[in-house]
C-alpha cells in the first residue's frame, strides 16, 4: 500500500481542507493513534514556526513530512507568484525561500499551489503578468535547486485561480521551465473538475508526478463522494508511482472522523486490491 499523509496546520486558515486546524499537537497524535505515516504541514511563514520543537515531536511520534503546502501566503496575506504588485511577489519569494529551507531540514517538498494566487489584470497585461509570475517561480525553483529541494506545482480548478488549471498546463510549465526539482502535485479534487478522465491524466504526467493529493468529488474524505479510487490507484501503479499520497479533506463531520475515514478506506481498497 502507499503510504499515506494527512494534511494539518497549527493555525486557522481561511483555507479550508485542513483537519485539527490550529491545533496541530492533537492532529500530529491523532495522525499516529489513526495509522498515518506522514503529515503535511499547510504553514503560513516556516521562519516563525519553533522549528526545533517541531522536528522533535515529529521524531518521538515517527511522522514524516511529506511536503509542505504554502497557500496561506495568499490566502491570509494576499501575496502571490503572480501579483500584479512587485512588492508583493517579492515578498512571496522570500516566503518560499522559508519554507524551501525548513524543507530541506525535513526532508520535505515544498507546494505551489494557492501561493500562485489569481491574474486579475485587464487583458492587455495578462501575458506581461504570466511572464512575471513565472519568472518568479524560477527563482524560486533555483533556490530550491541549491537546497536540494523538490517544488510541487499543483494544478488547481478554474473557480479558485486562473493560473494552470489541468495537468496540461502544469506539464508545459514544468518543461518551459526545464528543472528536475520541479513536479507536478494532481489533485483528485481539482482533476475530478478540470480533466476528461483523471486516469488518463495521471498516465500521460507519468513520472513528472511527485506526490499526489486524494480528496472526493465534494471535498470530503475519500469514499464520501463519487470518484472512483481504485482505478486511481491502480492509474498509479501503471506509471510506478512509488511516492506518499497526501489526505487534502474538508473537516466535516469533523477532523476526528475525517481523518478515521480517509485511512480506513484506503486501507480497505489495499484489501481489495490484495
Amino acid at each position: 500500500m502507499f503510504d499515506i499523509g494527512v494534511s494539518l496546520s497549527p493555525n486557522k486558515s481561511e483555507f479550508g481542507p485542513l483537519l485539527f486546524s490550529g491545533n496541530l499537537i492533537k492532529g500530529m497524535e491523532n495522525a499516529k493513534h489513526l495509522g498515518y505515516s506522514g503529515v503535511e504541514l499547510s504553514l503560513l511563514d516556516s521562519r516563525e514556526i519553533k522549528q526545533e520543537w517541531l522536528m522533535d515531536k515529529l521524531e518521538e511520534l515517527s511522522l514524516k513530512v511529506y511536503a509542505i503546502a504554502t497557500g496561506q501566503t495568499y490566502y491570509t496575506d494576499g501575496y502571490s507568484l503572480y501579483s500584479e504588485e512587485e512588492d508583493k511577489r517579492q515578498k512571496t519569494i522570500e516566503r518560499l525561500k522559508g519554507h524551501i529551507d525548513f524543507a530541506a531540514r525535513l526532508g520535505s517538498t515544498v507546494i505551489i499551489g494557492g501561493i500562485r494566487g489569481k491574474i486579475t489584470a485587464q487583458s492587455e497585461k495578462i501575458d506581461e503578468l504570466e511572464e512575471r509570475g513565472k519568472l518568479a517561480l524560477n527563482v524560486c525553483v533555483k533556490y530550491a535547486e541549491g537546497k536540494g529541494v523538490i517544488l510541487l506545482l499543483e494544478p488547481v480548478n478554474r473557480y479558485e485561480t486562473n493560473v494552470i488549471n489541468t495537468l496540461d498546463e502544469g506539464l508545459d510549465l514544468i518543461e518551459e521551465i526545464g528543472s528536475n526539482h520541479l513536479k507536478l502535485l494532481p489533485d483528485t479534487f481539482h482533476m475530478n473538475i478540470e480533466e476528461r478522465s483523471i486516469e488518463e491524466s495521471i498516465s500521460t504526467a507519468g513520472s513528472s508526478i511527485g506526490y499526489i493529493h486524494f480528496a472526493d468529488s465534494n471535498r470530503l474524505a475519500p469514499g464520501w463522494g463519487h470518484i472512483n479510487f481504485p482505478q486511481i490507484l491502480s492509474a498509479l501503479e501503471k506509471i510506478k508511482y512509488t511516492g506518499p499520497i497526501g489526505i487534502e479533506v474538508l473537516p466535516e463531520p469533523d477532523d476526528y472522523k475525517a481523518a478515521e475515514q480517509a485511512v480506513r478506506y484506503m486501507s480497505s481498497i489495499d484489501k481489495v486490491k490484495k
